[in-house]
């Protein structure tokens, strides 16, 4: 089974090039599509749209697998392989590697990133003046803002962490104005929070939003950091 994955818009998003959304999904191929999730969201060598979602694996290995049940359940609650690959989506962007095992929890989180799909440009505004009032309050400039070093972390990866700011609002800040990479570079940090930085990273292409609305949330949020 080869799966596609298509850029298109201002950002990439997963899709099939014919019929999106009408295949129909059987335990086989729930398994291969949380495969490629996974190798997404926790190796750097793997880019899900670049290897457009190819990877290894048979039908006769996935039938000897133990847990192979587990994926025909999801199979039959996830239907339509978009839906499907959205509930893999959610959970490794937030960070859960048991989607398959622990379908309640699972379940919680993909109805977070649906919660959060239908109002991004408001969360990321909401966002956006959090870090502004932790700016005020802690008389932090730009610098601090936006860039890590060795003696303190930037304002938006430590809200990120406290999670008091969304995932997708720093996903979004990167896609305006690249940051995510210049963190990478310092290893002491990174030690720290890898998985957390890569999540970040990864989740390029599957957070989508009004690229027109958001800039003009990121423009005038831009004005009032500069006067700090």
């Amino acid at each position: 089974m080869i799966v596609v994955w298509q850029k298109f818009h201002q950002t990439t998003q997963l899709r099939f090039v014919k019929n999106v959304g009408k295949y129909t999904v059987d335990g086989f191929k729930a398994y291969k599509y949380y495969m490629a999730i996974k190798l997404h969201f926790t190796k750097d060598n793997f880019d899900v749209f670049k290897n457009r979602g190819n990877v290894k694996g048979t039908r006769e290995a996935f039938n000897a697998r133990n847990d192979r049940y587990a994926f025909e359940k999801l199979s039959r609650k996830f239907p339509v392989d978009k839906d499907l690959i959205q509930y893999y989506v959610a959970n490794f962007a937030y960070g859960n590697e048991s989607a398959v095992y622990a379908s309640e929890e699972a379940e919680t989180y993909l109805l977070e990133w649906n919660k959060r799909k239908q109002s991004i440009t408001k969360i990321f505004s909401d966002d956006c003046n959090r870090i502004l009032m932790d700016a005020y309050k802690n008389k932090i400039k730009e610098d601090g803002i936006f860039d890590l070093t060795n003696k303190s972390y930037s304002s938006i990866l430590k809200l990120f962490l406290g999670k008091q700011v969304n995932l997708e609002t720093v996903r979004i800040l990167d896609d305006f104005r690249p940051i995510v990479e210049s963190w990478k570079e310092n290893t002491s940090m990174l030690l720290l929070w890898e998985n957390e930085i890569r999540r970040i990273q990864k989740s390029k292409g599957f957070v989508k939003y009004d690229t027109d609305k958001v800039a003009k949330v990121f423009n005038s949020f831009m004005e009032e950091v500069k006067e700090l």
